[in-house]
């Protein structure tokens, strides 16, 4: 569990528990601190209020389980923004949506409690002003996105001379960054040569164009397996980025940053801004600034403000385009949405004002092994599968009951598989339960006290997680047909007893146990990463229609399409992300200074 996020005015603490009551005031609340909970993206959202007859005097915040440096960082804000405005009608951190609605239902919860006048509590805080100030800005380089493509971008321009502003539309830094586990490629990097891992920009390019079914943009993939490598050793170098990385000593082609994503963009960003970099948070960049085909920078506002940016060279590290719904292809709409709130394709369609070139427009990414949360959001959950699968005899059905894949096999495969059918169920005995569990809670992605609530929810809601002593009444629950969930275990287990491969070709070494109880889960198929975007020449310049550098305009990041073809090679996205923005952030400023 997250550690308590303790925000306090003035009031002393009364006694914890679902409300500690003083008298009713006249025309007032009920004093005193009521107890409240809502659901969040990755769980449950607990806060403690503290009330007098007429005001909210203390917010706590006691169990959350949001990501780390998105909606954990957003949770602060609101209590702040709550506290000063004295009404749950205050805007929600853009980019957190789900955290925020999760808080503001706590918050309304606890209000009622105390008898609030909740006509007066959401009452919408009114804009300071109806005319937003006119501001002017100058910078050498102005970066639109805050994931880690924009502040590996960024930190690189500044490390070369130049004033640098970055944009964030959102009020925390980190965008899909921040969700991500971090997983850096470093083929030809200093700590693989040490760590003596047989490597190459040759074996990567391949191994990536064969992962991506060929659809890659290869001239943008050369760019990544040639110098990712160098940008690796800049990211963990004291005198580069000195982001902390994890490293065992052991060979590998691909290091995880301390902290995961979220540790990552917290350490670029806090290098960044002590080095004398203005970052801009809930600051959307509008437009760019486009001279006689030159883009000479953007425009921007916030709450109170327009900003006009005046810039020498635009870096563009929006990130892809999966929360649009609009954009997303139709035959991916079926899927479950992971991904970052704030992936509305902001660069793409900005870009449009200088005629800008795509590719790969119609692939998103999709990955197996997800579940949905109470948020509606979904949720990988591969660090849970792959130990349900090791533990015990865990294995997938459809809606009719039957198993239909390789579990185990490859993941391209078992997602065709997958779309062949309208529902599939993770089976478990205990063991593979567990299994699945102290995955899944050793990777913080939920907690022990959420399994048990969604246990007792029997199947309403989300996640649909089931429990029962027998498969019989497993499939009851399941509404699969009588007695085939029974049939598929007993072949399961007659060939895992003998130590075979089962026709789907997957080895089973462990059956599923003879005794319950039983659970299932529902699993689906999720997209996140968008692999379409802008194309770009060796310099990292957006090109336009006619396959043309647009002069001052780069790119980095998810909102350059072609790296991964039809399906991301694992560790390459986040590697894209740091590997393209050190090599846009370098490139700009070669051009800027010549």
């Amino acid at each position: 569990m997250k550690k308590l996020v303790a925000i306090v005015l003035a009031a002393m603490l009364l006694m914890t528990g679902c409300s500690t009551k003083a008298p009713e005031a006249t025309g007032g609340m009920k004093a005193g601190t009521y107890k409240a909970t809502a659901a969040g993206f990755h769980g449950d959202i607990t806060l403690e209020v503290t009330v007098d007859a007429e005001k909210i005097t203390d917010i706590q915040i006691l169990e959350q389980t949001e990501t780390e440096g998105i909606g954990a960082a957003a949770l602060p804000e609101l209590v702040t923004k709550v506290l000063d405005n004295q009404t749950l009608g205050i805007d929600g951190i853009s980019g957190a949506t789900v955290t925020s609605n999760g808080f503001k239902t706590a918050m309304e919860d606890a209000l009622t409690q105390a008898g609030a006048d909740m006509d007066k509590m959401t009452k919408p805080v009114e804009s300071s002003s109806a005319t937003k100030e006119e501001v002017t800005l100058d910078a050498d380089i102005v970066v639109v996105g805050g994931g880690a493509a924009g502040l590996t971008a960024a930190l690189s321009s500044q490390q070369n001379g130049n004033s640098v502003i970055l944009l964030e539309k959102t009020g925390v830094v980190g965008g899909a960054s921040a969700m991500a586990g971090a997983g850096t490629m470093a083929t030809g990097s200093q700590w693989q040569k040490e760590d003596g891992y047989e490597d190459s920009p040759e074996q990567l390019k391949a191994d990536m164009l064969k992962n991506g079914h060929n659809n890659n943009d290869e001239a943008t993939l050369d760019i990544y397996v040639n110098t990712t490598g160098a940008a690796f050793d800049w990211l963990v170098s004291e005198d580069g980025a000195n982001v902390p990385y994890q490293r065992d000593g052991k060979p590998t082609r691909s290091y995880s940053g301390q902290g995961r994503g979220a540790g990552v963009v917290s350490s670029l960003s806090e290098s960044f801004t002590t080095g004398g970099g203005t970052l801009m948070t809930n600051t959307p960049a509008t437009e760019l600034i486009v001279e006689d085909g030159v883009v000479k920078g953007v425009k921007a506002s916030d709450e109170t403000k327009n900003y006009t940016i005046n810039a020498k060279a635009v870096i563009l590290a929006t990130g892809g385009f999966g929360a649009n719904d609009a954009m997303v292809p139709e035959e991916y709409k079926q899927f479950v949405y992971a991904g970052h709130a704030g992936a509305t394709g902001d660069g793409l369609k900005m870009a449009g004002a200088v005629n800008a070139d795509t590719f790969n427009m119609e692939f998103v990414n999709t990955q197996p092994n997800s579940m949905i949360l109470p948020s509606g959001l979904g949720q990988y959950c591969n660090p849970g599968v792959g130990g349900a699968y090791t533990a015990s005899g865990a294995f997938l059905v459809n809606q009719d009951g039957v198993r239909f894949s390789n579990e185990k096999g490859n993941a391209w495969d078992l997602m065709q598989d997958m779309k062949k059918n309208t529902a599939q169920y993770l089976i478990m005995d205990q063991a593979s339960f567990d299994a699945f569990n102290k995955g899944m809670t050793g990777s913080k992605i939920y907690s022990e006290e959420d399994v048990e609530k969604w246990l007792a929810n029997d199947g309403e809601g989300n996640p649909f997680m089931v429990k029962a002593d027998t498969l019989e009444d497993l499939a009851k629950k399941m509404n699969l047909p009588e007695g085939v969930l029974t049939e598929t275990a007993a072949k399961y287990n007659e060939t895992a007893a003998a130590g075979g491969t089962d026709e789907f070709g997957r080895e089973l070494t462990a059956p599923l146990s003879a005794e319950g109880p039983y659970y299932a889960l529902q699993q689906y198929i999720r997209y996140y990463a968008t692999l379409g975007g802008l194309r770009i020449n060796d310099s990292m310049q957006v090109l336009n229609a006619e396959k043309q550098p647009v002069e001052g305009l780069y790119a980095a990041g998810e909102v350059v399409g072609g790296l991964e073809g039809d399906v991301y090679m694992g560790a390459t996205l986040f590697g894209w992300a740091v590997t393209s923005g050190y090599n846009a952030g370098n490139a700009a400023s070669e051009a800027i200074a010549k």
